[in-house]
């Protein structure tokens, strides 16, 4: 590849946001570049693997990269009793846990079946605003190449080196991120593997939840998100106390440990610049109630893909007209986001006493959609106190 090589579109991070991003560009007709810093998409997987069933109204979920489709959730309160959220008796849909390295490939394979280029183990070292563009230098096994691309994505997750050096992030607070452990376990008995499981408390998770994800064949992610400024504590230790107190997991053995962090902030309201727009992590997508990024990843590489044809064939890739892309993705995901951080903010506050009441006022609603959203609003209508705390739940 030569240093004059041009393309409409350099995308840094091969995840989904990445990879979708490049999937719409490339569909319309967009020059493409994928690259990324591993050696393999989706390894390691640095995630619970669970998403909602309406990402199928933009990916089509291959077989082989779904390991279970759960009929419902089980919440747990600081003194295990449990509210159900089921699937049958709402009517709607709970969810999918995926095995994500598969869905990350199949992603990748679609971007590369619309036209795009990528390229692995390929670090994106340094960026340089030109008068058309921005100039990228990419390191691959000691050897450099120096590229064109008339726009630039910033995929590349919670520490974005493409938002750093543009200066569009800002360093996450204590507050703002999640400190995550967990293990990939096998040989669990006496619990329902067709549900997921979700465990809060203070003592539990501080700032966070535990989680039980079953993978099928007994097999689950048993993992804890918490926020590092309420404890002094690792996340790791809360797993293995979490582990331990529970009869169901005591015998069950380890396969895989995961460690990483996940943005639980508000949306950045500001995700581009002249030539460069930020998506996934790296423009806090992520719920900040749930941790959960892959949807919102995809909604707003959607949007990125859309907007950069449109500025390439404006011929005008400025911060001005890329601010579209902010208005979209903010109207999309956004709004939502910020509702949620209002969420998480009040509940990280609560007692274990005052989740134990929240969740017991639960126990006769008959829940009409299997979500957040829908979780939050009944917990406004059964306990009014909570809506001086969170706007925007229910109109």
């Amino acid at each position: 590849m030569n240093k004059n090589v041009e393309y409409d579109l350099i995308i840094v991070g091969g995840g989904p946001a990445g990879a979708y991003t490049g999937k719409i560009a490339s569909k319309l007709g967009l020059e493409t570049l994928i690259v990324e810093k591993r050696q393999e998409i989706g390894s390691p997987v640095r995630c619970a693997e669970g998403v909602g069933k309406k990402i199928e109204e933009y990916v089509n979920v291959a077989e082989e990269a779904l390991a279970k489709d759960v009929k419902g959730a089980r919440i747990y309160s600081p003194s295990n009793n449990y509210i159900d959220m089921l699937e049958e008796d709402a009517g709607a849909e709970v969810g999918y846990i995926l095995n994500r390295k598969v869905f990350d490939q199949k992603l990748v394979e679609e971007a590369i079946k619309a036209g795009a280029d990528v390229k692995l183990k390929t670090r994106a070292s340094e960026f340089e605003q030109t008068e058309d563009g921005i100039r990228v230098k990419l390191v691959n096994n000691g050897a450099s190449i120096t590229l064109e691309s008339k726009i630039l994505i910033g995929a590349d997750g919670v520490e974005s080196l493409v938002g750093k050096k543009m200066d569009i992030y800002n360093n996450l607070k204590l507050n703002e991120i999640e400190s995550c452990a967990q293990f990939l376990m096998t040989g669990i008995n006496g619990i329902d593997l067709d549900y997921t499981h979700f465990y809060v408390g203070n003592e539990v998770a501080p700032g966070g939840y535990a989680w039980i994800f079953p993978k099928g064949d007994k097999k689950a992610n048993v993992g804890i998100g918490i926020l590092p400024n309420g404890t002094d504590k690792s996340a790791y230790h809360y797993l293995k106390k979490f582990v331990e107190q529970r009869e169901y997991l005591k015998n069950a053995k380890i396969l895989e440990e995961i460690y990483g962090g996940v943005p639980v902030a508000s949306p950045l309201e500001e995700a581009v610049d002249d030539n460069v727009m930020l998506v996934g992590d790296s423009a806090r997508q992520s719920d900040p109630l749930t941790g959960g990024g892959i949807l919102n990843a995809i909604k707003a590489g959607k949007i990125a893909g859309e907007v950069a044809k449109e500025a390439i064939e404006s011929n005008n890739c400025k911060k001005d007209f890329l601010k579209r892309y902010d208005e979209r993705r903010l109207e999309e995901i956004g709004q939502k986001n910020e509702r949620n951080y209002d969420a998480k903010e009040l509940f990280q506050k609560l007692s274990d006493e005052e989740l134990n009441s929240l969740i017991s006022s639960l126990e006769e609603v008959s829940f009409e959609s299997l979500s957040v959203t829908e979780l939050v609003s009944e917990l406004i209508k059964t306990n009014p106190w909570l809506s001086d705390e969170i706007d925007g739940f229910i109109d």
